[in-house]
């Protein structure tokens, strides 16, 4: 089966917590029907011998990397969340085409995921608010985007 590019991340009709929050969290789960970002992180992780990828996520559970996928193509721009000589515990920045437009804090979960403790919709406005000063106001607001939901459910 084709991987699926759109980013409301949907496999067999449960939560994203059901089943990516445990030892194995791939065992039951048909990893062709997830965005290639996510296999390419799995088979990345197995190459290495690390424990299972669980990708990252926000404060209110949404997963990052959709958010930040459809925030770069609908303002084209490039987002990266990064800490240049932290220490455990430093926050990281969160750039917008290679300019530092704010910071966040993370914490890597006894679950083995790092939550940036930022929500989804916080995250989204702080994006918007610095295209849209850069812009000059002709970007969508982030209301007028598509949703981005946490679940990872099939369609």
């Amino acid at each position: 089966m084709a991987q699926q590019k759109d980013i409301n991340i949907v496999i067999d009709g449960t939560d994203p917590t059901n089943w990516l929050d445990c030892d194995d969290p791939y065992e039951d789960v048909n990893t062709e029907q997830l965005p290639n970002w996510w296999t390419d992180a799995i088979k990345e992780f197995r190459e290495h011998d690390l424990k299972p990828y669980k990708p990252p996520r926000f404060t209110d559970d949404v997963i990052v990397p959709p958010v930040v996928t459809q925030l770069e193509s609908s303002y084209d721009i490039d987002i990266r969340f990064m800490g240049v000589g932290v220490k455990y515990g430093d926050s990281w920045e969160i750039y917008v085409d290679d300019e530092v437009i704010s910071t966040v804090s993370r914490e890597r979960t006894s679950d083995a995921y790092t939550r940036y403790e930022i929500t989804s919709g916080e995250f989204q406005r702080e994006v918007y608010n610095h295209v849209n000063e850069r812009k000059e106001g002709s970007i969508p607001h982030p209301d007028s985007l598509h949703t981005i939901r946490s679940d990872v459910n099939r369609e």
